[in-house]
């Protein structure tokens, strides 16, 4: 009995922190900072570290994808080509989980190549080890839907396949973040120490 309590305490001390301390993944809640690079991952334009808070200022569309079910939500990605948001408010992120698939890596990343070309207003970021799915809660298998608000904070998730219902509301409160985004007050740079001092010199 010795023996087998010092086996569990053994394990649970080579146990992350992060399992004991998982991300409650849910609207209204903000997505935990997180870069995904070197042996983990990263983007695949031009290989280096992806950063979740380069998102922030824009409304994100953003999945966690299996490659073997890349084309489950084609119905709601071409939706969203057919509604053309405006670029300045609404972007597009792809996290793909390569640790799903049994295809080789280097056919994946030739694949995202080909696809970071052709769709240069989404980023696609490769993930090796399901480092996002650990860290943000996201399923380790399938497809994960989000939808990311300017401030970071999660308005819309779902894992799985959205059916007609769940597209349109998703679209519908894409538009409305979009007219918020549209009508908020543009912020005021504050001017350099420079302009500052000119300007008293001026007075």
């Amino acid at each position: 009995m010795q023996l087998i309590r010092f086996g569990l305490l053994s394990l649970l001390a080579l146990a992350p922190l992060s399992s004991f301390a998982a991300f409650k993944l849910e609207p209204g809640r903000s997505l935990p900072p997180l870069t995904i690079s070197g042996e983990h991952g990263g983007n695949v334009k031009n290989g280096g570290a992806w950063d979740s808070q380069s998102m922030n200022g824009t409304l994100n569309f953003l999945v966690y994808v299996d490659p073997d079910d890349s084309e489950l939500n084609d119905a709601l990605v071409n939706r969203l080509h057919d509604e053309k948001f405006p670029e300045a408010f609404f972007q597009s992120v792809a996290i793909i989980n390569m640790a799903a698939t049994w295809k080789p890596n280097a056919i994946i990343m030739s694949v995202l190549r080909g696809k970071q070309e052709k769709f240069p207003r989404t980023t696609y970021v490769f993930d090796k080890d399901r480092y996002a799915a650990q860290n943000w809660n996201l399923t380790p298998e399938g497809y994960h839907v989000l939808l990311v608000d300017r401030d970071g904070s999660i308005l819309y998730e779902k894992a799985g396949k959205l059916d007609k219902g769940e597209i349109d509301k998703f679209v519908d409160l894409i538009k409305v973040k979009i007219k918020d985004a549209e009508q908020a007050p543009i912020a005021k740079a504050e001017p350099s120490p420079a302009e500052a001092q000119k300007a008293k010199k001026a007075l």
